[in-house]
């Protein structure tokens, strides 16, 4: 009886403690953290004094600059892209903290100055269109698999650093990640609680009742002079587009109808290597970079680990990363030579 006399009080104070107002953004080297200390101004990121462990509050953070990657400039001179509602590879951040966007996906241009070209999904790499090395920003790349260099996508030291939380068993978990994939549900502990009181306040009640307290609203999206304008409207004044993608699309087609683009060829690509997607910057019509011929690292034979007794593997071909010679080429031979593990192993030393 007294825990249920209690939940009123308790329901009080959290939703007293959520509408509290937020503090204006903090400058460099001030203190932050959640909503009550306040979020950092743009180009500043709040870092830990004490990194924190997985599901832990940190400790006292401040309000430092965004670690400034190659190829980085100040986010007041950046024209970031409109965010998507839906990205096939999720949202992210690009290093240089200033923009979200969709992530890249296999075959699509990335890196750039100040990663204008986008940054890859989970599993993938930004890698020079031609060898075997990664893009480093200035450098333009394209998002694929490249064998021996994996990145930790929730723990990537290039990206800034991003505080949210999440409902993990009943709770909110708050904690600080250094990441530029979209982790979080919810920016503060604010946010957190409020949409736990919102699902308890309609739980068990009917999808009737719960529309009726809600109100009849659909997304949808309408051109508004340059761009698409998307929100929740009523059901009695749907926009006439239902997707964001729909109205990009016929935003983009009236933009560039009277526009011709040169006629660029397709190459023909070698079997171990595939097509990349043409590259078109924000706001322009035609591609910058035409569709090109790239390594596909993933198709290229293992070194053979079952050789005749005496026999060892050797490199009798070693791929460059260029189409057409991609890939190592191994053969099975008699012999005391160092086998091509060695030799790489070598190389690596």
């Amino acid at each position: 009886m007294r825990t249920a006399r209690a939940l009123p009080w308790l329901w009080f104070w959290l939703c007293c403690y959520a509408d509290k107002q937020e503090q204006p953004r903090k400058g460099l080297g001030q203190e932050c953290g959640w909503a009550e200390k306040g979020w950092c101004d743009t180009s500043l990121t709040c870092v830990p004094e004490i990194f924190p462990k997985h599901g832990e509050t940190s400790g006292p953070s401040v309000c430092r600059p965004v670690p400034q990657s190659s190829g980085c400039v100040p986010c007041a001179e950046v024209q970031c892209p409109k965010v998507k509602r839906r990205c096939p590879g999720g949202h992210v951040t690009e290093p240089c903290g200033c923009c979200q966007h969709c992530a890249r996906q296999r075959g699509q241009v990335c890196g750039g100055p100040h990663w204008e070209g986008g940054y890859c999904g989970r599993g993938l790499t930004c890698t020079l269109f031609l060898g075997h090395a990664p893009a480093t920003p200035p450098e333009t790349g394209v998002c694929k698999a490249l064998p021996g260099y994996r990145v930790n996508h929730r723990a990537d030291p290039h990206c800034p650093w991003q505080w949210g939380c999440n409902i993990r068993a009943g709770s909110c978990d708050c904690y600080g990640i250094q990441t530029c994939h979209k982790v979080f549900l919810y920016r503060s502990r604010r946010d957190c609680l409020n949409s736990m009181h919102d699902d308890w306040r309609y739980a068990g009640k009917t999808e009737q009742e719960q529309k009726a307290a809600h109100g009849c609203t659909k997304y949808g999206c309408e051109i508004q002079g340059d761009e698409c304008v998307c929100m929740r409207r009523s059901c009695f004044s749907l926009p006439p587009f239902r997707f964001q993608d729909d109205c990009e699309k016929q935003l983009e087609q009236t933009r560039c109808a009277n526009v011709s683009c040169p006629t660029v060829p397709v190459p023909s690509c070698p079997p171990d290597s595939f097509l990349t997607a043409p590259y078109t910057p924000l706001h322009q019509c035609c591609p910058l970079l035409p569709a090109l011929c790239t390594c596909a690292f993933e198709r290229c034979p293992a070194e053979p680990t079952d050789c005749p007794p005496g026999h060892r593997a050797h490199i009798v071909t070693r791929g460059d990363g260029h189409p057409g010679t991609c890939c190592h080429r191994y053969l099975c031979r008699r012999g005391e030579e160092e086998s091509a593990t060695q030799k790489r192993e070598e190389e690596e030393d």
